[in-house]
């Protein structure tokens, strides 16, 4: 396991990768309201909290998507011991928690696990035995090769499960459609797709998001290890939670989630237990309206 962590470690943090565009779709919306110039939205809720100690708060049925990007278990610094969990443990508590989150979804609601490959199995089986599970999508980090174990093949990429509460879950496609280029518009220009809707609009994202994740010289990039692209998250709020609609991310670290519901009319409220972390996620959405 430890020549394990020690490749990961390596191909996250690296400064060689480059960055390319995403593929993430999605129309651009106007930014929520902020009670005045600079100021988080009254929509925006964030808690520099344990979300254990705080899931009471919240009452049951009232959340439409659940975003989580847990610690994985891989030894990051996050100014605290959280990610030092491993093995039996690190499940253990995982089910924990999720036990605790998957009450506060509503009938239509539904939730997105970050994790490594490592868990993965464990993880998803523990949810199928309560929740639907919809897909399993492989996040491509477009990590450039760059040597490291002779053992096995290189790991890229994370794992995110994408479970409902029930088959009557929310889900809309259309805006993270990725349109089609001008050529592939004109190839199929014959009578037989005139009028097609996903002609025009563009087409279902696959289960594999080939995004860059964000290197240190990134525009997007804030002082946290493990900083999601703001494009995955964008497709999982716009697609998974209707407008208007209420987003929880129990483990917020930089604020990811919530720039998204901002940017997108969606409630937020979100958990972290590093201040700092806090203060940047403040930070980047009070960006937004400034």
């Amino acid at each position: 396991m430890r020549e394990v962590i020690d490749e990961f470690n390596e191909s996250d943090d690296s400064d060689d990768a480059v960055a390319l565009p995403p593929d993430a779709g999605g129309t651009s919306l106007p930014v929520a309201s902020a009670v005045r110039t600079g100021a988080v939205p009254i929509s925006i809720d964030i808690r520099n909290r344990d979300f254990l100690a705080d899931v009471s708060s919240l009452a049951d049925a009232s959340l439409d998507l659940i975003v989580a990007d847990p610690p994985y278990g891989l030894g990051k610094d996050y100014g605290n011991d959280s990610d030092m969990l491993t093995g039996e443990a690190l499940l253990a508590w995982t089910r924990g928690w999720l036990e605790l989150a998957i009450p506060k979804l509503k009938a239509s609601g539904s939730i997105y696990v970050f994790c490594t490959w490592q868990y993965a199995p464990e993880i998803f089986s523990f949810l199928k035995t309560r929740l639907t599970m919809v897909n399993e999508i492989i996040w491509d980090r477009r990590v450039p090769s760059m040597g490291g174990t002779t053992r096995r093949y290189t790991s890229v990429h994370d794992n995110i499960g994408f479970f409902a509460v029930s088959k009557d879950y929310y889900f809309d496609l259309d805006p993270v459609r990725i349109p089609y280029d001008a050529a592939t518009k004109k190839a199929r220009s014959r009578k037989l797709f005139e009028g097609s809707k996903w002609l025009e609009l563009g087409y279902n994202p696959k289960d594999v998001w080939s995004v860059s994740r964000l290197h240190r010289q990134h525009a997007e990039r804030v002082d946290h290890p493990t900083q999601k692209p703001l494009s995955i998250v964008e497709r999982m709020v716009l697609s998974s939670c209707p407008p208007g609609g209420r987003v929880l991310d129990p483990f917020m670290g930089s604020g990811t989630t919530a720039v998204a519901c901002a940017r997108h009319g969606r409630a937020f409220v979100g958990y972290e237990i590093n201040e700092s972390y806090c203060a940047i996620a403040r930070e980047r959405v009070s960006a937004l309206s400034g």
